[in-house]
């Protein structure tokens, strides 16, 4: 191989190596993950929605719908009811609702509000609801809703239902007490233990305990340091934000149920409620069904709980101070602030995207997942790790091929520079009309490898160079072999072109796989081929090529 052949070979791989260096190095850092960012990811998993429903069969009279309908027509209202030849009759009934929660242990432990679950603790109020309930859906199946909403404007459907609910019996009664977990989860829980609502002289607070492990918990913060006008999120699940809601759940998918909604607020006062306790004061927006579920900082740790709110004072809602919950945690045994491994796991892989070492978040999150899995968030905290990750150069994602990379190019600069010195030493050359441009062609013997031609031996053309403009304009230049440099610096090049736009070394012709393939050696005004710019193409019998561009050097190309 000649000194040129193999200096084109060097320099070819020394432009791959600072292309990939430069594009990798140029790319943009990742971004670290943002503080509130930060908090909403820590914070839901944890967070928990809490569902208290009993159903049952309502059982009534039939005599009971042919004594409404008298009454109704004996006030002048022309109605008939649709009644069957039965005696009794029946409809499913039910009572309760949902609410939310968090995770304060993680074996299974979890704080939410008393009136939340009292819907199916209280026996006397859950009969209740479910004989009213049950009347109500027993009237609409005989009578028109029309008129059972004319008479609930006017007052008087309560009467009515009375009818029903005093002859009515409830029967197979089922209650489902159920924890549903961030990731889609959901068991029974118990409730270990309790403190009435704020209108009965409780602190409003319940503990429940479901059978799971190792689940994701918050931190439970000082309340005490809390100041006015402090920023704070109230997270938990709504109804109005739920598939199953009237007004938006139609267009809602069922996958998003359970994400948790984020509702910002501050502090708007501290306040002491009738028997001396305090009370936060909010305008965050509290929902029904918020109710249970944390009230956070900045930096994720509970400072409230959502209690009450009015819906005719959309800025007056009050929380529970995360202080009052500790003594009833430390009543049941519960130990305050304890990390399982899944929160270990992902509170790293927080700290290191916070740091931007997106690496090291990733590996923590995949462990995280193995023990709390299909959580919406982590996933897509993952995915946010695998971007960032694909914007770090490579030689920063794998340090020691970077450092081979690194050895190899300093190799191929020390080859390139040898090569280089030697080639200076070489004497000018040009190319006369219709002779060959061969590789090492006219200099000093021993500085080639490659085989010259024997005296009267023809070399095997390449094809032909013939110039089309300038004062060289027809002039044909044959190309003996693969390594022909082109450019303006006669001392490197084999074929000479003399024009300020050409750079020292342009371009040099070369064989693969037996074709001829045109190389631009980053030359500043650039090659084209049939206008198009190339850093590398195979030449066509015909091709037009720019050498500096259109208002350089154009060289026709045959075969």
């Amino acid at each position: 191989m000649s000194a040129v052949g193999l200096n084109s070979k060097m320099v070819e791989a020394l432009l791959v190596a600072l292309g990939l260096l430069a594009s990798t190095s140029c790319s943009p850092e990742p971004a670290a993950l943002q503080p509130v960012q930060r908090m909403a990811y820590g914070v839901k998993p944890a967070v928990v929605r809490v569902t208290v429903l009993a159903t049952a069969e309502f059982r009534y009279q039939i005599e009971s719908i042919h004594e409404i309908e008298a009454r109704l027509q004996k006030d002048g209202i022309p109605v008939r009811a649709e009644i069957s030849d039965l005696r009794v009759s029946a409809v499913e009934t039910g009572a309760g609702g949902s609410g939310s929660g968090f995770i304060v242990h993680p074996e299974g432990w979890i704080l939410t509000n008393a009136h939340v679950i009292d819907a199916t603790r209280a026996s006397p109020g859950l009969r209740a609801a479910m004989l009213r309930n049950g009347a109500t859906s027993a009237l609409m199946e005989h009578f028109p809703v029309e008129t059972l909403r004319a008479l609930h404007r006017a007052g008087t459907l309560d009467s009515f239902l009375r009818i029903l609910e005093d002859q009515a019996e409830l029967a197979e009664v089922r209650v489902t007490n159920r924890v549903d977990l961030s990731n889609g989860d959901s068991a029974t829980f118990s409730i270990e233990n309790y403190s009435p609502s704020l209108q009965d002289g409780g602190l409003d607070l319940a503990l429940l305990r479901i059978d799971r492990s190792n689940l994701p918990t918050l931190r439970i913060g000082n309340s005490e340091e809390v100041k006015q006008l402090e920023e704070i999120w109230v997270v938990g699940y709504p109804s109005v934000a739920s598939t199953s809601d009237d007004v938006i759940g139609g267009w809602l998918s069922r996958d998003t149920d359970l994400e948790a909604t984020f509702n910002p607020g501050t502090i708007t006062a501290i306040k002491l409620n009738v028997m001396n306790t305090p009370i936060f004061q909010t305008d965050a927006p509290l929902y029904p069904g918020n109710s249970g579920g944390p009230a956070v900082n900045r930096d994720g740790d509970v400072v409230g709980i959502p209690t009450w709110g009015h819906s005719d004072a959309e800025q007056i809602k009050f929380l529970v101070p995360a202080n009052l919950a500790k003594p009833m945690l430390v009543e049941s045994g519960i130990a305050l602030n304890v990390e399982g491994e899944f929160t270990r796991r992902y509170r790293r892989a927080l700290e290191a995207a916070a740091g931007g070492d997106w690496s090291a978040a990733r590996r923590d999150l995949q462990a995280a997942d193995t023990l709390f899995p299909g959580s919406p968030d982590l996933i897509r905290f993952l995915r946010d790790a695998e971007r960032s990750i694909e914007q770090i150069p490579a030689w920063r994602r794998r340090p020691m091929t970077g450092l081979v990379v690194l050895l190899i190019l300093g190799m191929i600069i020390a080859g390139f520079a040898i090569a280089r010195r030697t080639m200076r030493t070489r004497p000018p050359m040009r190319v006369p009309e219709g002779r060959m441009a061969q590789p090492g062609a006219g200099r000093a013997p021993g500085r080639s490898t490659r085989r010259r031609p024997e005296k009267g031996e023809i070399p095997a053309p390449l094809g032909r160079f013939t110039i089309l403009n300038g004062d060289r304009a027809g002039e044909q230049l044959g190309l003996g072999g693969s390594g022909i440099h082109i450019g303006r610096e006669s001392s490197l090049c084999e074929i000479v072109l003399s024009h300020p736009k050409v750079s020292r070394v342009h371009a040099e012709i070369t064989v693969v796989g037996g074709r001829i393939m045109l190389i631009d050696w980053n030359s500043s005004n650039g090659t084209y081929v049939n206008d198009v710019r190339i850093e590398r193409a195979f030449l066509e019998d015909g091709d037009i090529i720019f050498f500096g561009g259109r208002n350089a050097v154009a060289i026709a190309y045959h075969v």
